[in-house]
């Protein structure tokens, strides 16, 4: 492997981009439109090769039909711009993953080697960055904007400034996306980590990714991140030393249950009044307010929603009605249950897109499922725990169109396939190296099933 080759520079570029994605997730948006762009001239560059997947296969029809009905709500929503461009925003980024997936399928085996090492050195440093300013009280994004007072233009209700113009204070929604990132890229980390061949490298990655890990269950501010960091470690736990057809099986009845029944759940969990227990933590308590609202709100319009993305104008237009608005009549200390989105994606789910909807989403998963059950055996355990990662992530916390939300799980599955790209590379090299192990390489090579 050499350095400052073309393959070290695409090392280089992959590490940029991750780490910009974690320092700046807004940017997430621009950097995985410029990965489309990126994809298809490589596609033109290249067309003769022979590129895995080579069609659309079954989880991406799902999901180019979710979004279809998506787009097709534009014509009864109550937001018809939001559910006609985020949708087509969510076209955009599946074509941009599914044409990654396939440039990755013919990369060069040092262009892959430097992929997989520039984004895990990435990883590992984003960890450790994010430890830091959680410990400091986000020193280092202080510093530079006391320095640059011009990046805080725009956010100035997210930062106090002293009367020195130094800033005192930053708001925590920039740290918590950084976090939600950062437990999405964990488990590319983790496989790239164990299929490096640089054993320093290797012990480098493995107490960092730790260190930083727990620096944001035990001290990060982001409960949502928490549990999800929480779910996927017991998962790929029970999945990697105990049995892992079982914990595929759990997954997926837990997963079409919480989509089938996101509903009632959220009517029978707000009418047990836990918006009122004191064990909850204040976000937690007022996320079952805005659930039991948005649930009612879903039997408005069961089968096919109000529009993509229309919550925030649909629950404006139920507030406004005096009837409506105060059909709850205990709340806790909470005035309303209306919000911007749902805060749960299986309920804004149901309430945007209705039963169609959610019968889509659920298909989504379910061929997902399917998909890394056919991965080779080791590759499972990570890729079972991104799923139910992502599961959690999406049943506490952002709405499912923010585009930043969207890239960044984009981001993380073109990297997940880098590292099941250079475990193939690996075990073929064992298998080039000595021919005795042949046979064992080969039964554990993902090479031919992704």
């Amino acid at each position: 492997m050499q350095p400052f080759s073309k393959a070290w520079w695409c090392g280089l570029a992959i590490g940029t981009v991750v780490l910009t994605a974690v320092v700046a997730p807004r940017t997430t948006t621009f950097l995985m439109l410029l990965v489309l762009l990126l994809s298809i001239a490589d596609q033109l560059i290249r067309p003769a090769l022979p590129r895995r997947p080579a069609r659309f296969e079954a989880v991406f029809v799902a999901l180019a039909a979710f979004a279809g009905w998506g787009l097709l709500s534009a014509t009864w929503s109550l937001a018809p711009w939001h559910s006609l461009l985020k949708p087509a925003f969510l076209v955009l980024m599946l074509i941009a993953v599914w044409l990654a997936l396939r440039g990755i399928s013919t990369a060069t085996r040092p262009v892959t080697h430097y992929l997989g090492e520039g984004a895990l050195t990435a990883i590992t440093i984003a960890y450790l960055l994010v430890a830091f300013e959680i410990l400091t009280d986000q020193l280092i994004t202080r510093s530079l904007l006391t320095a640059f007072p011009s990046l805080y233009a725009n956010i100035t209700k997210h930062v106090t400034v002293a009367a020195d113009g130094s800033v005192l204070k930053i708001s925590e929604a920039n740290l918590n996306r950084r976090m939600t990132i950062l437990v999405w890229l964990l488990w590319p980390a983790i496989m790239l980590a164990i299929h490096d061949p640089n054993r320093y490298r290797r012990v480098v990655a493995y107490v960092s990714l730790g260190f930083g890990a727990a620096i944001i269950f035990f001290y990060g501010s982001h409960q949502t991140s928490q549990l999800a960091l929480l779910g996927g470690l017991v998962v790929y736990g029970f999945a990697n030393w105990f049995n892992r057809a079982a914990v595929l099986m759990v997954v997926t009845g837990i997963w079409s249950a919480a989509v089938l029944l996101a509903v009632p759940i959220a009517l029978l969990v707000f009418h047990a009044n836990l918006h009122q227990a004191n064990w909850l933590f204040h976000s937690a308590r007022h996320r079952v307010v805005i659930w039991g609202t948005a649930a009612e709100e879903v039997m408005r319009s069961p089968v096919i929603g109000v529009g993509a993305d229309a919550t925030r104008v649909a629950m404006r237009k139920a507030v406004s009605n005096t009837v409506q608005a105060k059909s709850k009549r205990d709340l806790g200390r909470f005035e309303s249950g209306y919000a911007n989105h749902a805060h749960n994606v299986y309920l804004q789910v149901w309430y945007e897109l209705g039963a169609i909807g959610a019968l889509l989403f659920l298909s989504i998963g379910l061929l997902t499922l399917r998909a890394i059950a056919k991965l080779q055996a080791s590759a499972q355990p990570a890729a079972i725990s991104m799923f139910v990662t992502t599961s959690l992530l999406i049943g506490f916390s952002y709405s499912m169109w923010q585009t930043w939300f969207i890239s960044a799980l984009g981001l993380a599955i073109a990297l997940f396939a880098i590292a099941l790209r250079k475990r193939s590379d690996q075990l073929q090299e064992v298998r080039d190296t000595n021919p005795f192990t042949e046979g064992a390489a080969a039964s554990q090579s993902v090479g031919r099933k992704t």
